[in-house]
């Protein structure tokens, strides 16, 4: 899976920037409002995120890879 570099830029932002950050005002939020098992709520932004971020390091290997060789 490969991005252009516009792509790339937007997706990295929103994994390392806004589902980080969207975790913790869910997390603070949710505590502050009792809502009932925030922490599966959390957790399931956490699993994205650390997906995310997976797919976006394979497309950065892809590019270096192609880039280099």
């Amino acid at each position: 899976m490969s991005f252009n570099n516009q792509q790339y830029d937007r997706l990295k932002w929103i994994v390392l920037i806004f589902l980080p950050a969207f975790a913790g005002l869910v997390g603070g939020l949710g505590n502050l409002y009792g809502v009932a098992n925030v922490d599966l709520y959390v957790t399931t932004v956490n699993l994205l995120t650390a997906f995310f971020g997976a797919l976006l390091q394979v497309s950065s290997r892809h590019y270096h890879d192609e880039t280099n060789g």
